[in-house]
């Protein structure tokens, strides 16, 4: 059996150690409490924050519109010749398509659909003809490339640059001070891709 003496120095072990974890955690209540208030850190929650969202959708738009000229010329520049080809092909293979399809018709209709499909074709070859001439799709296609990886690596680098200021603890000022200065880069990036593809489509008529 336990001796009376035994029950009481557990029951007092017992209370000390209630008595030790309350101390304890007001201690650490003081601590918490007592801290000064940290300095305010500008993060992008601030008053700035509008303009870098302006500079970014800035940037995402020309992203957008010169992937999606990249599209286009990549399919331009190996489309055009493919299909001019054809048209030369068909024109050239003129009697022979009229005996096919006089298979299935009346030898009038037969040349009368010939005549008409190689009209057709006809304006559409010069259609993509005049495209190809005004645009170059080889080297807008370039263009657009170089273009697209530039406007990538803005986007990346504004990020990266405003995480600089924020680990910093930068103030306000060098915010503003970094996206003034990155939007007049931007600024002058669109107007050289807009040269750029404004020079593309006056190559057919030569300089002036």
């Amino acid at each position: 059996m336990i001796s009376q003496p035994d029950l009481i120095l557990d029951h007092g072990q017992k209370r000390f150690m209630l008595g030790f974890f309350r101390v304890r955690f007001r201690q650490k209540l003081k601590t918490v409490w007592g801290q000064k208030p940290k300095e305010k850190k500008y993060s992008f929650s601030s008053n700035y924050y509008k303009i870098f969202l302006d500079i970014q959708r800035r940037c995402d738009f020309q992203i957008s519109f010169s992937n999606f000229l990249l599209y286009v010329f990549f399919v331009l520049q190996y489309t055009i010749p493919i299909f001019l080809a054809t048209i030369a092909c068909i024109t050239a293979g003129n009697d022979l398509l009229v005996t096919f399809i006089q298979e299935f018709v009346y030898d009038d209709q037969a040349e009368n659909i010939v005549k008409f499909f190689i009209f057709l074709i006809s304006l559409l070859g010069t259609l993509f003809g005049t495209i190809s001439a005004t645009t170059n799709p080889s080297e807008s296609y370039d263009n657009a490339a170089a273009f697209h990886n530039k406007f990538s690596e803005f986007k990346i680098n504004l990020a990266i640059d405003m995480r600089n200021l924020e680990l910093t603890n930068a103030m306000e000022e060098d915010y503003l001070q970094l996206l003034k200065q990155k939007n007049a880069n931007l600024s002058e990036l669109i107007q050289e891709y807009n040269q750029k593809r404004s020079i593309d489509k006056n190559q057919v008529g030569g300089d002036n």
